[in-house]
C-alpha cells in the first residue's frame, strides 16, 4: 500500500530495548542523526529558494519540538550563509482574559483567534520596508501582552523563521504576505509496536513530553497537564491538524531513545497521581505503556538535542 502524507512507521520496542541495554550512546547517536538529518535537508531546500522565498512557517502540536527545531534550522541556514531571525507566535497572544468560553465554562485557549494577526504582519511589514521594527512579548505568567518590546535590525541577507501552534492556519499562511512561505510542520510520526500490538503512540508520547515539560519548565504539576489535555487535544483536531496537509514538508522529531529516557522521570511524576479520583485512570495507562521500555543508564545527550526543550536534567 502507498504511504499517505500522514504515514505513520513502525518502530519495534524490543530493538530499542535492546540496543538500550547493548548500546545506549549508539541508540542515543541514532535518534539524534535520524532528526537532524531532516533539519539539513530542509535547510538545504530552503537555501536554494533564498532569497526569492525569506520566510519559513513552521506549526505543529503541542510538544511536538517546534522550538529547538526552529534554533536547529536557524544553525543550519547559518552554516549555509543565511542569517535567520526567529519569531514565536506565542508573543502575538491577546490577553488571555480575551479568550473565548467552551461549552463547560472553561476558556479555549487553543483557538487562533487569539492571534494578533495584524500585529504580526504589520510587525513584518514594518520590518522589512524599512530595515527594523519593535516587536511585542507575551507574559504567560500574567496572561498578557508584557509593556516590554524587543527590537529588531533586519536586512535583505536575513531569513525568517515564523514558529507556533496556528503558522499553516489559513489566517496566517492563507494570507498574500506568506503566499510565498516556506511551510513546515513537525510532529512525532513514528510509533512503538511489540509485533503487532501498539504499546506507545504518537500522542500518548507529546503527553509524556508535555507533563515533563510542564513540571520542569512551567511549574505546572501533572495533574493540571492532566486536566487540561482534552482541551489540547480538541483544539488541536480542531485548529491545528486540518491544516498539515498544505505543509511542504513533514518533520518526524521521534527520538527513539525518548520513552526509555522519559521512564524513570515519569514515574517519579505520575506515580503520586494514581490515587486522583479524576485522573488517577490516566496516569496509570501512561505509566503502563512506558513499563515496555528499558530505562536509559548514565548517558550523554548533545547539548542542542532536541530532547532539552523537555528535560532540564542531564
Amino acid at each position: 500500500m502507498k504511504k499517505s502524507k500522514i504515514y505513520k512507521p513502525h518502530v519495534d520496542a524490543y530493538a530499542v530495548n535492546e540496543l538500550a541495554r547493548k548500546d545506549p550512546q549508539k541508540l542515543i547517536e541514532l535518534s539524534e542523526e535520524r532528526y537532524r538529518s531532516q533539519i539539513s535537508e530542509v535547510a538545504e531546500d530552503f537555501s536554494k529558494e533564498f532569497p526569492k522565498n525569506r520566510i519559513i512557517l513552521l506549526s505543529g502540536p503541542t510538544s511536538a519540538g517546534k522550538t529547538t527545531t526552529s534554533h536547529n534550522l536557524d544553525a543550519e541556514l547559518e552554516k549555509r550563509g543565511i542569517a535567520t531571525f526567529a519569531l514565536s507566535l506565542d508573543d502575538f497572544f491577546f490577553d488571555r482574559e480575551r479568550a473565548p468560553l467552551l461549552p463547560d465554562g472553561t476558556r479555549d485557549f487553543e483557538t487562533p483567534a487569539l492571534l494578533d494577526i495584524a500585529t504580526l504582519e504589520n510587525c513584518l511589514t514594518e520590518m522589512m520596508e524599512k530595515g527594523h521594527a519593535d516587536f511585542p512579548i507575551y507574559d504567560f505568567k500574567a496572561g498578557r501582552r508584557s509593556d516590554k518590546t524587543f527590537h529588531y535590525e533586519y536586512d535583505d541577507h536575513t531569513a525568517i523563521i515564523i514558529e507556533g501552534l496556528h503558522a499553516l492556519n489559513p489566517l496566517i499562511a492563507g494570507r498574500p504576505f506568506f503566499g510565498d512561505a516556506k511551510k513546515l510542520y513537525i510532529s512525532i510520526r513514528a510509533e512503538f509496536y511489540e509485533g503487532v500490538r501498539r504499546v506507545l503512540s504518537t500522542r500518548e508520547l507529546r503527553f509524556i513530553r508535555r507533563i515533563i515539560r510542564d513540571q520542569y519548565f512551567r511549574g505546572s504539576a501533572p495533574l493540571n497537564t492532566m486536566a487540561m489535555w482534552k482541551n489540547v487535544v480538541d483544539g488541536e483536531e480542531k485548529y491545528i491538524r486540518p491544516f498539515r496537509v498544505n505543509a511542504d514538508r513533514w518533520i518526524d522529531s521521534l527520538h527513539l531513545y525518548e520513552p526509555c529516557l522519559y521512564k524513570p522521570i515519569a514515574e517519579k511524576l505520575l506515580t503520586p497521581c494514581l490515587k486522583d479520583p479524576q485522573y488517577g485512570s490516566q496516569a496509570a495507562d501512561l505509566l503502563e505503556r512506558l513499563s515496555h521500555f528499558d530505562p536509559l543508564p548514565p548517558v550523554k545527550i548533545p547539548r542542542d538535542s532536541l530532547m532539552r526543550e523537555f528535560l532540564e536534567e542531564f
